[in-house]
């Protein structure tokens, strides 16, 4: 039973360190749009969503 508990264990800290991850990399990629573009968040969503929907 602590064997499984320890493998549901490490399969959760190894999902939160990925998400983390990747929450810290929509962060850049969203910083990096901004600075790129010079335009505010609403505007950037308004492309990923014009992009997203003519792709």
């Amino acid at each position: 039973m602590s064997n499984g508990y320890r493998t549901l264990s490490q399969h959760l800290n190894d999902l939160k360190k990925e998400n983390f991850s990747l929450k810290l990399r929509i962060y850049f990629l969203e910083e990096r749009m901004q600075q790129k573009y010079e335009a505010s968040r609403e505007d950037i969503y308004k492309r990923l969503v014009l992009c997203e929907s003519v792709g």
